[in-house]
């Protein structure tokens, strides 16, 4: 059996951590404490939260992956990089969103990609809080709770349709946009959600480890994602512990959209920092 073949059958065991995890998870997002949050510098964007929550669930995602796969590349947010073979990687964020689930704010979760020499080949997203499962396949499509999922067929942007962005776009652009806007605070879920249908659109700026697996999602279920700097430039093998570059992210449903990008204005004077 070829390592990929028993990658193969290992992905329902990877998808059951990934519940583990997130049932560990909820027990936190329903009971944490003031106490159990700390600020720390987050690169390329001032600060952010980290808890006990996302420490634990990378160190327990980690140690499935060094009995599984003990030749395979790890870089998960909080903890680094185990280099290993440089073209197997696993990339981990273990919550995305942390203010929101620090906040009683329902979109969070891990998300988990699977790199080898060519990108992301496989990809999970998990919403504890509400109880769904997005994966994907390279080539394969994309799927939520077993079930296949496209992005939009809108054709056009209106108050019919909705798009997502991020809590400091207003801080460093104007949207022009014709359609409603939503900030849901967590990167994966507006991948997610672009991939399932919900949003025509959305920008996102973020780590490898904040878009690996929705990048993947979004792009399997048939949405067009324009990066900056490409993906393809980056090497999961070259980034040192806790850093990596700031992707943005530009995204539409289809390719019948025009690109998001063109609704997107940098403002004269940015407002962030203050």
């Amino acid at each position: 059996m070829s390592v990929t073949q028993r990658q193969e059958t290992k992905d329902p065991l990877i998808e059951g951590l990934l519940r583990e995890v997130g049932a560990f998870q909820l027990e936190g997002y329903r009971s944490l404490q003031p106490g159990g949050v700390a600020v720390k510098e987050d690169q390329g964007h001032g600060v952010s939260v980290v808890t006990h929550y996302d420490e634990e669930t990378e160190r327990r995602v980690h140690t499935f992956f060094e009995k599984e796969f003990p030749g395979d590349s790890f870089l998960g947010e909080e903890h680094g990089n185990v280099r290993r073979d440089p073209s197997r990687y696993w990339i981990l964020d273990p919550i995305d969103g942390t203010s929101n689930f620090t906040q009683g704010i329902p979109f969070w979760g891990p998300s988990l990609a699977f790199w080898d020499a060519e990108g992301p080949a496989r990809a999970w997203i998990h919403l504890p809080a509400l109880g769904q499962m997005f994966h994907a396949e390279r080539g394969r499509g994309a799927f939520l709770d077993g079930a296949p999922i496209r992005s939009s067929r809108v054709s056009e942007y209106s108050n019919l349709c909705t798009v997502a962005t991020v809590s400091r776009m207003h801080r460093r652009f104007r949207l022009t946009c014709p359609a409603k806007h939503r900030i849901l605070g967590s990167i994966v879920a507006n991948l997610a959600y672009l991939a399932s249908g919900t949003f025509a659109a959305m920008y996102c700026r973020g780590s490898l480890w904040d878009i690996a697996a929705g990048v993947l999602i979004a792009q399997e279920a048939g949405a067009v994602l324009e990066m900056d700097p490409p993906l393809h430039s980056v090497r999961p093998g070259d980034l040192e512990p806790g850093r990596s570059p700031s992707i943005s992210i530009y995204a539409t449903a289809n390719a019948q959209l025009p690109p998001f990008r063109r609704f997107i204005e940098p403002l004269e004077k940015p407002l962030e920092g203050r």
